[in-house]
């Protein structure tokens, strides 16, 4: 693969190559660029990150039971981790490119390292969602009835009702976070992808 057919299928738009491929040029990648919309993505899944952190915070503050602070602790603890490595997917993409840099390796590494990301983070959400559906559970018993943990804990209805609940939500919840990953992520994956492939082929 030459350098020039590299540089045209990075941007495609750019309509002066050559000045751009002297050593060392510097380049910003273009806001369409399916890159550059990842990286949107991910900010844009911080911040609802942080959103939902904001709510379990006030959830701790109204239901100081110790059943649904454990729930929350949890899932506070799996939302923490999904940002982190979101903020260093984020961070890991620059703005700006050089034809001094192997465009086609990195291109890989971006799609590997989010694809990763978003299936390990439903991978993990197994094991996560059945506490955010049990915390859930007992908050909305508490406010629908007015009672405390241990006078529904004593309701045989309520505690049979429970993994019933679980059975079902955890399932939901499970296609729902990948529902949202393609949703937000997928169309610049498959787009990503598409633009490895054409340079793979020209190698």
């Amino acid at each position: 693969m030459t350098e020039q057919t590299n540089w045209q299928d990075w941007n495609p738009e750019d309509a002066d190559l050559s000045r751009l491929l002297k050593p060392g040029r510097i380049q910003r990648i273009q806001p369409a660029h399916p890159l550059m919309k990842l990286k949107k993505a991910l900010l844009m899944n911080m911040i609802w990150g942080i959103l939902i952190l904001v709510f379990y915070i006030f959830i701790v503050g109204i239901f100081p039971y110790w059943p649904i602070l454990l729930t929350i602790v949890i899932t506070i603890a799996f939302t923490v981790y999904v940002l982190l490595k979101a903020w260093k997917l984020y961070s890991s993409i620059q703005t700006t490119v050089s034809a001094t840099r192997p465009i086609l390796a990195e291109l890989r590494m971006h799609h590997s390292e989010i694809s990763d990301w978003g299936r390990v983070q439903q991978k993990l959400g197994l094991l996560v969602y059945p506490f955010a559906a049990a915390g859930g559970y007992l908050c909305g018993g508490i406010l629908g009835s007015g009672k405390t943990i241990e006078e529904l804990m004593s309701k045989p209805l309520f505690v049979y009702a429970l993994p019933i609940t679980l059975l079902v939500l955890v399932p939901v919840c499970y296609w729902l976070a990948k529902w949202m990953f393609n949703k937000a992520f997928g169309k610049h994956l498959r787009s990503l992808e598409g633009i490895i492939h054409s340079l793979e082929v020209d190698n």
